[in-house]
């Protein structure tokens, strides 16, 4: 074989230190992924039921999960900056909020809503700063 070609067999095998890598990061990957689906159980979402007065109350919440990762490479370079690199990130967040209750009785089945004021209000606080600063800048046009 060729100088050459000894070279670009090199380059194309990985190294044990770039096979480590990449193993640590695909543990790092799954184990972030069973955290997301654990935070997704259907615990989470409907909660213990709990029995007050001859009813049965059990509360249901919406959960959100969302992630993202990234990872990156390398390349050589000339001279004395023979580069290399390898790097890799993620992160993600859950979010629970509570809709419901559910309660059940002798007389039947009821959801009762729960009702978020603050998004309410903030809602509204941010239609009308919309609505206010549209009108102001029809108002300099003229």
């Amino acid at each position: 074989m060729s100088n050459s070609e000894n070279a670009s067999q090199a380059e194309a095998t990985p190294t044990a230190n770039e096979e480590a890598l990449a193993t640590a990061a695909l543990e790092t990957i799954q184990d972030t992924m069973d955290q997301f689906m654990a935070t997704a159980d259907v615990n989470a979402v409907f909660g213990e039921t709990i029995k007050h007065q001859g009813n049965l109350i059990l509360p249901a919440a919406e959960v959100v999960s969302f992630m993202g990762f990234g990872v990156g490479s390398g390349a050589g370079g000339s001279g004395e900056n023979k580069g290399v690199g390898t790097g890799g990130g993620g992160g993600g967040n859950t979010f629970a909020r509570p809709v419901a209750v559910i309660v059940a009785n002798d007389q039947g089945v009821q959801v009762k809503p729960v009702v978020d004021f603050t998004k309410i209000y903030l809602t509204a606080f941010t239609t009308l700063a919309f609505v206010t600063s549209a009108w102001l800048r029809m108002r300099r046009g003229r």
